[in-house]
């Protein structure tokens, strides 16, 4: 199985199901939706390959959203700043319309002891459209889905 099918099987299984930490709702709401309607932009990001390439090519896809597979190997102490990193990049690059977060299966971030991004099959860069991110964070406000989150992970997403 390539990279590419173990992401999408991570989609899938992980983070399309429905979860008692996110009160029924899937880890990521979002995902099946950009999965099933084929906006999801998949690439590998490495040598020759660096992320503003990756960029250009999603950008030339005509998607909405990005996954960027990196082999990297990255300490979880590392994973925001990387993503701080990213962003500069983006808005350097007049990538104004996107955001990027990143996924390190070593992050050791859980929702009432499951850890979602612990079972990542690689470190991965997830870039979204800033327009959809802001409808979503609102939509998400709304629910239950935050409830059982610890402090410390609603601080690590900004909210």
């Amino acid at each position: 199985m390539d990279k590419k099918e173990e992401v999408l099987n991570y989609i899938k299984y992980v983070l399309e199901v429905p979860r008692d930490e996110y009160n029924g709702m899937p880890t990521c709401p979002f995902a099946k939706k950009e999965r099933e309607g084929d906006n999801l932009y998949i690439d590998y990001m490495g040598e020759g390959n660096d992320f503003i390439t990756c960029m250009e090519k999603f950008y030339e896809s005509g998607k909405d959203n990005a996954i960027f597979i990196n082999d990297v190997e990255m300490p979880n102490t590392d994973t925001k700043r990387y993503q701080h990193f990213l962003n500069k990049e983006l808005l350097k690059n007049a990538y104004i319309n996107h955001k990027a977060l990143c996924i390190n299966p070593k992050d050791d971030l859980e929702v009432d002891g499951f850890n979602a991004r612990s079972l990542a099959p690689c470190f991965m860069v997830l870039i979204n459209n800033q327009k959809e991110i802001n409808q979503a964070h609102k939509k998400i406000m709304k629910t239950s889905y935050f409830d059982k989150m610890s402090e410390k992970y609603k601080k690590y997403l900004g909210l």
